[in-house]
């Protein structure tokens, strides 16, 4: 009878952090369904271990599952993880060498090579351009509309 106790409670550790990783709530509730058998052997056994005890604790762990996979869950919603070159294109970058057609900007703390679109209207060092895309290591930029609305 030891065996299985401790048997529940490994299949209940196993169940709750698969539930971690892989959020369901299926899991998650045979988790904690494994540990409330195990808490409910234990007594049978003789040992004075009050249900309030086996209850509370169970509502314990499915209140830490709960907000786990909420959070979880959240984290696969959210929009996905832009890092590096991808996150540039829509920003702001200042130009630093002349675009004709290919110069340099500056864009999130470093200096890339960068082109002008095809009959975009020049830009003066100092001025601004909106980052289009990226091809390779060159950005495609164009004139920034708001700095153009603020010239006129």
């Amino acid at each position: 009878m030891t065996v299985t106790i401790v048997l529940l409670l490994a299949l209940a550790l196993g169940l709750l952090v698969a539930e971690a990783h892989v959020p369901s709530g299926v899991l998650g509730a045979i988790g904690i369904a494994a540990f409330v058998a195990a808490g409910v052997l234990y007594r049978e056994q003789g040992h004075d271990l009050p249900i309030a005890v086996i209850v509370v604790a169970a509502l314990a762990l499915a209140a830490i599952v709960w907000v786990v996979a909420r959070k979880v869950l959240a984290a696969y919603r959210d929009e996905p993880v832009r890092t590096g070159y991808e996150e540039l294109a829509g920003t702001i970058a200042e130009v630093r060498s002349p675009l004709d057609p290919v110069g340099q900007v500056f864009a999130q703390g470093t200096i890339w090579r960068a082109q002008m679109r095809s009959g975009a209207a020049a830009v003066p060092v100092g001025g601004r351009v909106r980052i289009e895309s990226v091809d390779g290591l060159t950005l495609l930029v164009g004139p920034d509309a708001e700095t153009e609305e603020g010239a006129r």
